[in-house]
């Protein structure tokens, strides 16, 4: 992908996510690959009412129609005001491709391909595999990491010396202005709206040891304000953290993410294989800074 491409990318993966219910915390894309960090709640599905449809399938689709339904969204809501004897299926047939990681990549990757093809007069498909997937505990400093990792692509690529300076990923974007990537690092860093405090923490997590500038950082956090904090932040930036420059394939080509009682227990309650044979979470071994790495724990496909 080029940049052009990218762009399109970004766009094809915001109006999916949105039309699909999922909130995109971060993303990477490389010139042959990408990274789409959601969080999802698929009972925000199942409870959503016809404004809400309404509202994601005008995300998707804008003013123009659905092909497969052959509507448009001011269409489908006078349909489902009257309630009549199509509705219920319209409702099915669209709930159905919301709140489901598979469908999301599914329809990202084929809109994509569309695209792509339209643009440069080629055929066939663009990827070349299946997309992997891996469950990370919300809320965590297993999902700091995971997102971490996901925004140090271009650094360890070397496409860049600062996370921030690559305009296609999540915090790129953020540092750039763009809000709805300034949402998800601010939901990373446990925050309800993105400010200066949450930009330098996330910062520091992609570029700290843990040295004398964050230990300051943990100290003042609760009282300093901004300026102070950012004041203090020079000395911790500086020094890249030598586990997330390396390759982490537990983040590629494992099954969960989280802490060890909750990929233990969310394995054992899925029946998942390896944890019948008592196979147990392994921790990372990389040296993840900022104390990631003492939480961090995966179960590895066997």
């Amino acid at each position: 992908m080029d940049e052009e491409a990218m762009e399109a990318m970004r766009h094809i993966m915001r109006s999916q996510a949105a039309f699909a219910g999922m909130e995109v915390l971060t993303y990477c894309f490389m010139a042959n690959h990408f990274h789409i960090f959601v969080r999802l709640d698929p009972k925000e599905t199942e409870d959503l009412d016809d404004a809400g449809l309404v509202g994601r399938f005008r995300a998707l689709y804008g003013g123009t129609r659905c092909a497969s339904l052959g509507l448009d969204a001011d269409d489908l809501e006078v349909i489902l005001k009257k309630n009549g004897s199509s509705a219920e299926g319209i409702r099915r047939r669209l709930k159905a491709r919301m709140g489901d990681v598979s469908v999301f990549m599914r329809e990202v990757k084929t809109r994509f391909t569309l695209w792509y093809n339209g643009e440069r007069g080629t055929v066939g498909t663009f990827w070349a595999e299946r997309f992997r997937s891996v469950i990370v505990e919300a809320d965590t400093a297993a999902q700091r990491m995971v997102a971490a990792y996901i925004d140090l692509n271009p650094v360890r690529a070397g496409l860049a010396e600062d996370a921030g300076d690559y305009g296609f990923s999540g915090f790129g974007e953020a540092c750039a202005g763009g809000s709805a990537a300034r949402r998800g690092i601010a939901r990373i860093e446990g925050q309800a709206v993105w400010s200066t405090r949450s930009r330098e923490r996330y910062r520091a997590r992609l570029c700290s040891r843990m040295g004398p500038g964050m230990r300051s950082l943990r100290r003042d956090q609760k009282t300093a304000e901004e300026g102070a904090i950012e004041e203090k932040m020079p000395e911790a930036v500086g020094t890249k953290v030598s586990g997330l420059l390396s390759k982490i394939r537990a983040f590629s080509e494992g099954w969960v993410v989280g802490s060890v009682a909750w990929v233990e227990s969310f394995c054992a309650a899925n029946g998942w294989l390896g944890y019948k044979k008592g196979r147990k979470a392994q921790p990372v071994t990389q040296d993840g800074g900022a104390g990631f790495a003492k939480v961090a724990t995966v179960a590895k496909r066997l």
